[in-house]
């Protein structure tokens, strides 16, 4: 007793939390219910794989500048805690390790020699590309017969689509299927961004109201992943008003299914945009360079909730639908 009273003197409480949920772990811990993958020993992954295991997510998170008061890691905290659910829900499913870098990361100016603010990392997209090959290629290699990729960043969507589609080439006459799950982010983003809208919050922008919303529900204590200073940090206005972005959006969905019918719109129609970033407005406020787009004040804990179901639920929903058009459900 003595000498753990000594230790709390000299550890950060989080480190001391960190030791006693792992001690707790140690005397509870059931391997059935472990999906990380990292987390086996090689002989725990060989038993549940000949019972059934055979299914995994590759999935990426980023490390990048996401304004003064959510972490750099959030890409990858969110990645690993949405993959976790979604191997739950899935059942008999591993998680591989999360890849923390991504491609363009938010700050990065290839015409520079640093980032606007310090921290993010990114890979080449063709390095990228590579390492996501390799990554495949190592789990078929180990027995893995379902592959599912995708990644919590926007940068590299392309180049995961263009690995998952190379590997399955390569694989699938030897059994394993290896798929591109695209809904996990682009038909998330789309939906969260309409949560938001039919709830008159703050639409879209960068380390803004889903990312805030997320990991305030995640962190395992109050700041440790996104500070208190959510609450009043200035931002950099996106550019785009609710109406603008419903309008764009609603435009968008037309072309898409005008493009599915097989009508395609005339060229000049445009692209819609999501409403994402910021705007082009000449008459926007002068810009606030802290990594903020949209406004994360009214961010709260149960938003964050029905932000990760809607992840959650549209990567299981698409999974289900890939496995059952392939014949592997």
């Amino acid at each position: 007793m003595k000498k753990a009273m000594a230790m709390a003197g000299v550890l950060p409480m989080a480190m001391l939390a960190g030791m006693m949920v792992s001690a707790q772990t140690q005397t509870t811990l059931n391997v059935r219910d472990l999906v990380e993958l990292e987390l086996h020993t090689h002989t725990e992954v060989t038993d549940k794989m000949h019972d059934g295991w055979t299914s995994i997510l590759l999935v990426t998170g980023g490390t990048e500048e996401r304004g003064p008061q959510d972490v750099l890691g959030g890409h990858t905290i969110m990645a690993r805690r949405h993959a976790v659910q979604i191997a739950q829900k899935l059942g008999k499913t591993f998680v591989a390790p999360i890849l923390p870098i991504a491609v363009n990361a938010t700050g990065l100016n290839a015409s520079r020699e640093m980032a606007d603010q310090p921290g993010a990392m990114q890979m080449p997209a063709d390095v990228f590309k590579q390492v996501q090959l390799a990554e495949i290629d190592s789990l078929a290699r180990s027995g893995f017969k379902d592959i599912y990729v995708m990644g919590d960043h926007g940068g590299g969507q392309a180049e995961m689509k263009e690995a998952a589609g190379e590997m399955d080439k390569k694989w699938s006459a030897k059994g394993t299927r290896v798929y591109y799950v695209s809904d996990f982010y682009n038909k998330t983003h789309d939906d969260v961004d309409l949560y938001l809208y039919e709830r008159k919050l703050p639409i879209a922008g960068h380390g803004a109201m889903m990312e805030t919303s997320e990991m305030l529900y995640y962190e395992p204590a109050p700041g440790i992943y996104v500070r208190p200073t959510y609450k009043t940090v200035p931002f950099d206005p996106t550019g785009q008003t609710p109406e603008q972005w419903k309008a764009a959006r609603d435009a968008r969905r037309a072309r898409e299914a005008a493009i599915a019918a097989g009508n395609p719109p005339p060229a000049a129609a445009g692209r819609g945009g999501g409403g994402r970033g910021r705007g082009q407005d000449p008459n926007a406020p002068p810009r606030v360079n802290n990594g903020v787009t949209g406004d994360p004040r009214p961010s709260t804990r149960e938003i964050g909730k029905d932000l990760i179901d809607i992840t959650v639920n549209n990567a299981v929903n698409e999974i289900r639908k890939l496995k059952a058009a392939r014949g592997t459900m």
